[in-house]
């Protein structure tokens, strides 16, 4: 059974469990910010070296 990423649907054996982020940039008037999703995802290389992320712990 081929995996694929659940970002961009990739078919690809290299896939990561990671936790998106949601990066906010600093304007003038409003403080930059990071927001970490709880849930967990398969992304591969291509999705992991474009969009941010942590590695998720391993359990």
């Amino acid at each position: 059974m081929e995996r694929v990423c659940e970002n961009c649907a990739r078919e690809d054996d290299d896939l990561v469990v990671v936790n998106r982020l949601y990066v906010v940039p600093e304007a003038w008037d409003t403080p930059g910010s990071t927001t970490r999703v709880d849930t967990t995802e398969l992304w591969c290389f291509s999705c992991r070296s474009m969009y941010p992320h942590e590695v998720a712990p391993e359990a």
